[in-house]
């Protein structure tokens, strides 16, 4: 085998070199690179007064959080409305699957709503009625993207045409013969 030589930069100074020279197995002594440009070993790397978290930068990444959480539902809107239209507008087992995933999910989701939010119940300072609000009005515009599904597939009786089994039949009086 080759013996490969990287000639590297060798610095007097011990402060400017990552890992100090050492001599390996074969007594070959390994030059090392130095710091890269910017480093800088004057900054303290202890506490310092942008670590220190404030309980109001505190209470503002919760709201962040919890803002997140609200809108997590309208994140996969477009991913279930794309999957409802490439499932097409035929009744087949994979489109009837994909419709009922699409209205059963946020059915579910409407009804834990409590278990979403519940880690952040115990904040008092968190206000969390806009938050489930966003929650429940992307789970209701979830619900209606699955309704529409559902209304192309013609599985909702929309029209007159669905009902005509409800109109009374007309009686007649008199019959000619």
């Amino acid at each position: 085998m080759k013996d490969w030589k990287i000639k590297w930069k060798k610095f007097d100074n011990k402060e400017n070199s990552i890992v100090k020279s050492h001599s390996s197995i074969s007594n070959k002594s390994i030059q090392v690179l130095s710091k890269p440009n910017g480093f800088n070993t004057l900054i303290n790397n202890s506490e310092s007064d942008a670590s220190i978290i404030t309980e109001d930068a505190m209470i503002a990444m919760k709201q962040r959080q919890v803002m997140s959480i609200a809108t997590s539902p309208g994140k996969s809107l477009f991913t279930t409305a794309f999957m409802l239209w490439m499932s097409g507008s035929s009744i087949q087992i994979f489109s009837i699957m994909t419709t009922g995933m699409a209205l059963v999910n946020p059915i579910k989701a409407l009804f834990s709503i409590k278990s979403v939010f519940l880690t952040f119940e115990k904040e008092e300072k968190i206000d969390l009625l806009l938050p489930k609000l966003i929650f429940i009005s992307l789970q209701i515009l979830s619900i209606g993207v699955a309704l529409y599904k559902c209304s192309t597939m013609g599985l909702l009786p929309l029209t007159s045409a669905d009902w005509t089994s409800l109109i009374p039949n007309k009686t007649y009086l008199e019959v000619a013969a």
